[in-house]
């Protein structure tokens, strides 16, 4: 018998994973991605680590590739990733509420990895970029940078890490 293939984790960066500001909060950050201060979200490391021994990861913001490429490179340090997707991959659309463009997240794209999309999971903050496929979508709270934050620690239970 076969065991079931791992399922594919997708993570969102900002407000997800970490809040990057270009202003200092009151205390200090994790580190910086010029012009931004990044600080990590409470738990990420705990979460990433745990996820990896059960589930593929893959990296999918809404921010450029550059900022993509720093962020991954300190936050999934020795972690290894599907892939690290960016702007660039998402499909830009004008949301008619706020008359302003919405970067959404097809998560058909990833499925050339020979995932199905039933075994997809993406955790968001913005439901909006998950449209698409909102059966997928893991919604988390928005993280602006406070240091008591608990909300991954509530993910590790419903993704059941312990």
């Amino acid at each position: 018998m076969q065991a079931e293939p791992r399922r594919l984790l997708i993570f969102d960066l900002d407000e997800t994973l970490v809040h990057a500001s270009e202003f200092a909060l009151a205390h200090p950050c994790d580190f910086d991605v010029a012009p931004y201060l990044v600080y990590q979200r409470p738990f990420a490391r705990e979460l990433i680590a745990l996820a990896a021994t059960r589930f593929d990861l893959a990296v999918w913001s809404s921010s450029s590739a550059a900022y993509v490429a720093a962020v991954v490179e300190r936050l999934f340090a020795g972690v290894p990733l599907r892939f690290a997707w960016s702007v660039e991959r998402c499909v830009q659309r004008v949301d008619a509420r706020s008359n302003s463009y919405v970067y959404i997240k097809d998560l058909r794209k990833a499925r050339k990895f020979g995932y199905t999309l039933e075994r997809m999971t993406i955790i968001d903050d913005s439901p909006e970029k998950i449209c698409r496929q909102p059966r997928c979508h893991l919604p988390v709270a928005p993280f602006i940078g406070a240091p008591d934050d608990v909300a991954l620690l509530a993910l590790r239970q419903v993704l059941r890490l312990g």
